[in-house]
């Protein structure tokens, strides 16, 4: 995992994550308010028999970053997520059939996950099965103007399609680069060198399938 601080206040969109980014990606994770990702973590926490000061144990993290994480005072990095979904036995789509209590197959809009890159909020990502149990994670990605991935290329295990709902992407692959507009859609290997970013004037919305899961 990259280095990370603990956390970002409550609210905060802070990420370093592109579609299919590999996990040691620093990232900020947010719930909707209806849809608190902290009291996924107290339930998950508690189905464990865990203390809080044991879960700091077993973590690293104080026990004062943790309460406020299962009290949405803070937003975890998808990092610092890990760690502690690590120190619980359960991965994320464990810790959301914890607190349901059976797999959902509908996910409101009110519902979606969103992440958001580090920095600043001009990208982000709206995971459209959060719980997923198979091989593919479906998102809704939203790049403001001259808003990018970067300068540097990502590469990782995988494939990937996206479809372009509105806007515009130029996106690069194998370092040729492709003009997406509405109805465009683009599919490649995820081990191919690959960025984006967006040259138009407006928000770019696409909606991207992976496989396997990144988040």
């Amino acid at each position: 995992m990259g280095t990370s601080t603990e956390g970002q206040p409550a609210g905060a969109l802070t990420a370093e994550v592109t579609p299919g980014d590999p996990p040691e990606v620093t990232a900020a994770v947010t719930s909707r308010p209806d849809e608190a990702l902290g009291r996924h973590i107290r339930t998950a926490r508690t189905a464990h028999n865990l203390t809080l000061e044991q879960l700091a144990e077993r973590t690293g993290l104080s026990r004062s970053y943790l309460s406020n994480v299962e009290r949405n005072v803070n937003s975890p990095t998808i990092s610092t997520l890990r760690t502690i979904l690590d120190a619980l036995g359960v991965s994320l789509a464990q810790m959301f059939r914890t607190v349901e209590g059976e797999r959902t197959l509908v996910v409101r809009p009110a519902e979606r996950v969103e992440i958001a890159r580090t920095g600043n909020d001009q990208v982000r990502y709206e995971l459209l099965n959060p719980n997923p149990t198979g091989r593919l994670e479906m998102l809704i990605m939203k790049v403001a103007p001259g808003a990018s991935s970067g300068l540097l290329p990502h590469t990782h295990v995988g494939e990937e399609v996206g479809f372009m709902v509105s806007g515009r992407l130029r996106y690069w692959v194998d370092g040729i680069s492709y003009e997406l507009s509405a109805g465009d859609s683009i599919n490649y290997e995820s081990s191919r060198p690959h960025r984006y970013e967006n040259p138009g004037d407006e928000t770019a919305v696409s909606v991207w399938a992976l496989t396997p899961p990144s988040f």
